[in-house]
């Protein structure tokens, strides 16, 4: 048996936990205001040329991520459904990447490992007028895909503490 066939089904949790040097409310802002989501969504040289939120039970989001020239400039699009929204607490919502219009694509268009419909938790706690955010995404296959998932979560939070929340 490969590791590969090994590891085929399981699946596991990516959590990001960050101390934002910020107050929850602004925190919030820059997950559900789509002007401000363009400024620090996606890893570290991609760009968010748009965003769209719908921010209530039921509502959609759509993200778009652009990547960098000298990796070929394509867009590519995030998008899911709000399954709960707790403002200034807790968003949860399903995560798939998507086409242009929010569809999200067919197995066949996927990155090897990729895996749709991780359901996300969001969530804002108030620690001394900073703000604890963790992020748990639930139901990555074993794949470098996780791996990827992880590493662009801290990339773009990197991008929102070190640009966005000095800009604001």
């Amino acid at each position: 048996m490969t590791n590969d066939e090994s590891t085929r089904g399981e699946t596991r949790d990516v959590v990001v936990r960050r101390i934002l040097n910020a107050p929850v409310a602004t925190v919030w802002r820059l997950w559900t205001e789509p002007e401000l989501v363009t400024e620090w969504w996606g890893p570290e040289d991609y760009t968010s040329p748009s965003a769209r939120v719908d921010l209530r039970e039921g509502g959609s989001y759509l993200f778009s991520m652009r990547a960098p020239e000298d990796q070929g400039g394509a867009e590519s699009f995030t998008g899911g459904v709000y399954t709960a929204v707790v403002p200034l607490e807790r968003l949860e919502f399903t995560q798939s990447i998507t086409d242009a219009d929010g569809v999200p694509l067919p197995a066949g268009q996927l990155p090897e490992g990729f895996t749709q419909g991780i359901r996300t938790v969001v969530e804002f706690a108030d620690v001394g007028g900073l703000t604890e955010l963790t992020i748990t995404e639930t139901g990555w296959t074993r794949s470098l895909m996780s791996v990827f998932a992880y590493a662009g979560m801290h990339q773009s939070l990197d991008k929102l503490t070190t640009d966005v929340l000095r800009a604001l």
